[in-house]
């Protein structure tokens, strides 16, 4: 508890969720490590075949034992410290109930993902078990709106948006297919769901009603254009690649399997460790396609809009951890998303090199389907269930 209170005293609101989120992967890579280096896998759960629906509850069982270590530090992150720091959370009762629902279907999602892969492994190979999680990233993708409804209970709310789209027509762009989505938590932010060519614009309600009908105009021509201009479709296809190849590798090691429930949990442990790889590689390319995207949306504007899209953005920021300014070293490894500093400076000058828009947030998310924990440890959406699927985006 005194090392808590350090926590507290030492750190800004932003800071004390960095560190959180660091104990919590490192902690959790750490295990991961040495249980599949032991070879631990082995010793509970079968190597022979099971029908789907043994599998299914053993991996359901083995995806609840990941819930309840994991449970400690996002509580932290979901309650305790945003109370310690007067933020925006919810009353204790409140975030237990949406922990245990968020977390109940995580793991029958895993664990049905799970079991479809070995029936499918035993069949006709690991051949056939890769293909089939291809094709359940796939699934994800396009199914991400669904997922976020059954994870946080968020509801859909078709409040009106003909003020918005007249805004949209006034700055050339026009209106794409858009959800908004009702959550507690002030990070959320939506994003972009579905396949490419077949996109959806997620919006919080909070936006819709606090914003002025300009700004959201401006955010949402924003994703029109990341949409258009491609951004979105480089981020998907590294994320589904860095996902499948990841899996494929882990499916390989010491252990690991397609065929079997040990084998499987085996490829879910070194999946996880090639996926905090992933933590540290993928967020310098996210980073050049938010300063990409700012850049589309920035070339045809002038004047005040320029201003306001500024604004909106400082707005925003102070919803997620109010941290304007980072160190270049912090935010190179911990951050995908630059700092609102970073933005406004690279504002003139457009990103070069490889920019796919949001490669990292996709890819975590995208992580479910290989019973990967760390996709809810990550400082920015540790202990928020709302967050576990959209995490937060950058406007």
């Amino acid at each position: 508890m005194s090392s808590f209170h350090h926590l507290l005293e030492s750190h800004s609101y932003a800071r004390g969720r960095l560190q959180l989120g660091i104990a919590g992967v490192g902690s959790m890579v750490l295990l991961a490590a040495i249980v599949a280096g032991l070879g631990l896998p082995a010793t509970v759960f079968p190597e022979s075949a099971g029908s789907f629906l043994t599998d299914a509850r053993a991996l359901f069982a083995w995806g609840a034992a990941l819930a309840l270590v994991t449970l400690p530090v996002e509580a932290l992150g979901g309650f305790f410290v945003p109370r310690a720091f007067r933020r925006s959370h919810p009353s204790l009762i409140t975030w237990i109930t949406g922990w245990l629902r968020g977390a109940l279907v995580i793991t029958l999602l895993m664990s049905t993902i799970g079991a479809t892969l070995l029936a499918a492994g035993r069949a006709a190979g690991p051949g056939a078990a890769l293909g089939v999680f291809g094709l359940l990233l796939f699934a994800l993708l396009t199914f991400q709106v669904t997922v976020a409804r059954w994870v946080a209970g968020l509801r859909v709310n078709k409040s009106g948006l003909g003020a918005i789209e007249e805004e949209l027509n006034s700055l050339g762009g026009s209106m794409p297919r858009v959800t908004v989505l009702e959550s507690e938590d002030e990070g959320f932010t939506g994003g972009v769901a579905g396949l490419p060519g077949r996109e959806t614009c997620v919006l919080p309600i909070a936006w819709v009603g606090g914003l002025e009908p300009r700004a959201l105009a401006l955010l949402l021509e924003r994703r029109g254009r990341i949409v258009r201009s491609g951004l979105r479709a480089s981020g998907v296809a590294l994320a589904l690649a860095w996902t499948l190849g990841t899996f494929a590798a882990a499916s390989m090691l010491p252990g690991a399997g397609l065929a079997s429930v040990a084998g499987l949990v085996t490829t879910s442990l070194w999946f996880s460790l090639l996926s905090f790889v992933g933590l540290l590689l993928l967020p310098t390319p996210s980073r050049r396609g938010t300063k990409a995207a700012d850049a589309r949306l920035l070339s045809g504007l002038e004047g005040r809009d320029r201003e306001l899209f500024s604004e909106t953005l400082r707005a925003l920021d102070q919803l997620q951890d109010d941290e304007p300014e980072r160190s270049a070293s912090i935010e190179s490894v911990f951050h995908p998303i630059p700092s609102l500093g970073s933005r406004r400076r690279a504002l003139d000058e457009p990103a070069t090199g490889l920019a796919p828009w949001h490669v990292a947030r996709t890819a975590i998310y995208l992580s479910i389907a290989g019973m990967n924990p760390l996709h809810r440890l990550v400082h920015c959406n540790v202990g928020r269930p709302d967050l576990w699927v959209f995490l937060p985006a950058d406007g």
